[in-house]
């Protein structure tokens, strides 16, 4: 799962890379409200994705009047699905090139376990995150847009002690994304966009044992999306 979320964002990256760098590929006809569909105007959807999260756990230890980090480990993660909302609205900001804002929020299958010897075991399951974000684009064609996106997200996992021993808390954790995406008219009103996204989390503590033991979780996130989407209102 993880190599077909990278080779969605690799081939998401180059093309967006690539239509930018060649610039609107009907120039003549952009302005020709029949060769080129309407796209300013809300629109609602409804998708599905995959995702993979990492985890960069820390466990520190108190040293009579300071924290120092005894243990480290960078990359343990886990791969799940996920379903996904979005409301949100465009509007062509020039000839060839779409802006756009939007809030999504998806609900998660995105599971984790996590081993450091005697001193930590847990699982983590992402449940839930929202996101609100906006997007640049351009048309490659009248039906086909390409663009980037970036915004703020929030997300919750569901943090438990595999042994039972450890009181660990589940913080909230805030965040950025960024990504690229591509999205194209099927017909009408209708239209579907294929996006990956990488969002990196803040660090949190997730366990703390007053002048003992500290532990630290700093997530991050590949996801790749598939969304439909339908524009509101009459169509141009």
């Amino acid at each position: 799962m993880k190599r077909l979320i990278l080779g969605v964002a690799a081939a998401l990256i180059l093309t967006t890379g690539q239509a930018v760098a060649d610039g609107p590929l009907y120039k003549g006809h952009v302005k020709d409200t029949e060769a080129a569909p309407n796209w300013t105007g809300f629109y609602i959807g409804v998708g599905v994705g995959a995702g993979a999260v990492v985890h960069d756990l820390t466990v520190s230890e108190w040293y009579g009047v300071y924290w120092e980090k005894v243990f480290s480990l960078d990359g343990g993660g886990g791969e799940g699905v996920f379903g996904t909302i979005i409301v949100g609205y465009d509007r062509v900001i020039r000839p060839g090139w779409v802006a756009g804002v939007f809030l999504d929020y998806d609900f998660s299958d995105i599971s984790t376990s996590l081993s450091v010897y005697d001193h930590f075991s847990a699982s983590l399951d992402h449940t839930r995150s929202w996101s609100i974000g906006a997007r640049l684009g351009m048309l490659s064609s009248p039906t086909t847009l390409w663009y980037a996106t970036a915004g703020y997200t929030q997300a919750e996992f569901d943090l438990r002690s595999s042994g039972g021993e450890w009181d660990l808390r589940s913080p909230t954790f805030d965040g950025y994304f960024v990504g690229a995406g591509v999205e194209s008219i099927l017909r009408g009103n209708w239209l579907l966009r294929l996006e990956y996204r990488f969002t990196q989390f803040q660090s949190e503590t997730v366990f703390e044992d007053p002048y003992a033991t500290r532990i630290d979780l700093e997530p991050s996130m590949h996801t790749a999306r598939l969304v439909l989407t339908y524009k509101l209102g009459h169509r141009d």
